[in-house]
């Protein structure tokens, strides 16, 4: 017998989720996101950044990233590898190989989503080239659904989120998936797994997208709008 009560019914997703919420213990399959640029095996700094990297006191940022991925020497296939590519899953790797191959340049979920965010930025009077990666991301998730967007804010500020604020009140399971994750990479505590977002019964593949989207803003900034395939 499930330990679930409504599995099986068009809420057992949501409850799934609401299960893990707020505390559980942190796995090593957590999707908290650190904003390390310079990963092994991964996409590293210019050997002409470095100095500059030293005189900003930012050891992960690469001048040269925005450049080459407006010229295609990076592409959306090397973002997820090297933001995922240590972590042992093999639906999500599966997951984010179909995405790969689907990605056509655009981050943003539709017109409305990319609308809803630059509004907001503009209204904050944010540079984007200068925003802090992490506040980029959660704004990326938050205004990615219009329905979690008016019930969330409210709950932004210029320094942060008051997510306590946001009343979760009949949301979708997609919803809540994208501000458990919000919340995840805003707090760097685990509201959501590894496991839950590679789950397809869980997460639709508009959702995933959205997630991973915003992870890798999270993890390399602004720029990430840039890329192009």
């Amino acid at each position: 017998m499930s330990r679930y009560f409504m599995y099986g019914t068009s809420l057992g997703g949501i409850e799934q989720l609401m299960m893990l919420a707020p505390n559980f213990p942190k796995r090593r399959s957590g999707i908290v996101i650190n904003n390390h640029f310079n990963c092994e095996g991964g996409i590293k700094i210019c050997n002409g950044c470095i100095a500059k990297v030293k005189s900003r006191g930012n050891t992960n940022d690469c001048f040269c990233f925005k450049e080459k991925l407006e010229a295609d020497k990076i592409v959306y296939a090397d973002l997820t590898k090297d933001c995922f590519g240590g972590i042992k899953n093999y639906a999500l790797k599966e997951r984010l190989k179909l995405l790969s191959n689907r990605f056509t340049g655009q981050l943003f979920l539709n017109h409305n989503h990319k609308e809803r965010f630059y509004h907001l930025i503009q209204k904050q009077d944010i540079d984007i080239e200068d925003g802090a990666p992490s506040y980029l991301a959660v704004i990326f998730l938050l205004t990615a659904d219009e329905v979690l967007w008016n019930i969330s804010e409210d709950a932004v500020f210029l320094n942060g989120f008051d997510f306590s604020s946001i009343h979760l009140r009949q949301i979708s399971t997609e919803e809540y998936a994208l501000y458990q994750t919000a919340k995840t990479i805003w707090s760097g505590k685990e509201y959501i797994r590894i496991s839950e977002i590679a789950d397809r019964e869980l997460i639709d593949d508009t959702t995933f997208r959205i997630i991973i989207n915003a992870s890798l803003i999270a993890k390399y900034g602004a720029n990430v709008f840039s890329i192009k395939k």
